[in-house]
């Protein structure tokens, strides 16, 4: 088969995804304990607890990360949770600012005592470490009206070294992202720290779970596992209503589920061409 045509194989991805997306329809996956640890942590907060919610992504990302980080602000403003947002990453604040303008009017939460945009900080890792220092040297103004910091009601109980905020919780795409949180944040001044990553970030968290990291959702299956969890008695749109969080979660098990039969087409080939090389070689 050293002629085989690799046209072939496309045609074979090209059915699988087709038929999957044709045929199959979204079933429930079982949470992880890492998914779980996410969940429960918000759940544990009590009410009126301020939560960081750090945007370190970008639209290459927005794939995996934004179902995650929609959730997230479902989950938090549904427990009355507060949120200061902040952003490591230039390209996100446009989806920090369309996040919250649409899901905060549904739980009747108002700019500056139920959220804060701060926006973006310059500066990378060396960015984190000031606002974990000092949120209030880092940021002079938030990003929505340049309102001053001391004008904002939500920051009235935060102080230096992280006091005041319960959880940090990271939408992380690479650097600066969640080891960077960990390291300029969590391991000085010992707040517990969540995250959401792509598929490539995620296996380096393994090995900060459950000490440095309380819970993570790694990539589009922690993702659509997380928003089986916070969808549980939320309203489907109806035709000509827009779309809501349920709806995001059955698209992403739809997609989870194409992935799946992808994946194991691959594998598939992997195999044969493995034994294929070693048939081959020994007849030589």
């Amino acid at each position: 088969m050293k002629d085989f045509d690799r046209r072939w194989i496309f045609l074979a991805m090209g059915i699988v995804v087709v038929s999957l997306f044709t045929l199959e329809k979204p079933t429930e996956m079982p949470p992880s304990e890492y998914v779980q640890s996410y969940y429960d942590t918000i759940e544990a907060l009590p009410e009126g607890s301020i939560v960081m919610l750090s945007a370190d992504f970008d639209p290459a990302s927005a794939a995996e990360l934004l179902p995650t980080y929609q959730a997230t602000i479902h989950h938090l403003l549904r427990r009355n949770i507060r949120v200061i947002n902040v952003a490591t990453w230039p390209a996100a604040p446009p989806y920090t600012r369309a996040g919250f303008d649409e899901i905060a009017p549904l739980y009747g939460k108002a700019y500056g005592t139920d959220w804060v945009e701060l926006g973006f900080i310059p500066g990378d890792d060396v960015a984190m470490g000031s606002i974990g220092q000092s949120l209030r040297s880092a940021y002079a103004t938030d990003d929505r009206d340049s309102t001053p910091i001391a004008e904002l009601p939500l920051l009235d109980g935060i102080q230096d070294r992280m006091e005041g905020i319960e959880v940090l919780i990271s939408m992380s795409a690479g650097y600066p992202g969640i080891l960077e949180w960990i390291a300029q944040v969590g391991g000085r001044y010992e707040v517990p720290i969540l995250t959401a990553t792509t598929a490539v970030q995620t296996p380096d968290l393994f090995a900060y779970y459950p000490t440095q990291l309380s819970g993570f959702a790694g990539a589009a299956t922690g993702a659509t596992q997380y928003l089986q969890l916070v969808t549980v008695d939320m309203p489907v749109a109806v035709e000509g209503e827009p779309e809501t969080l349920v709806d995001v979660k059955v698209n992403n098990q739809e997609r989870m589920l194409i992935q799946a039969g992808a994946h194991m087409l691959i594998l598939l080939l992997i195999l044969v061409g493995n034994l294929l090389y070693f048939f081959t070689k020994g007849s030589r």
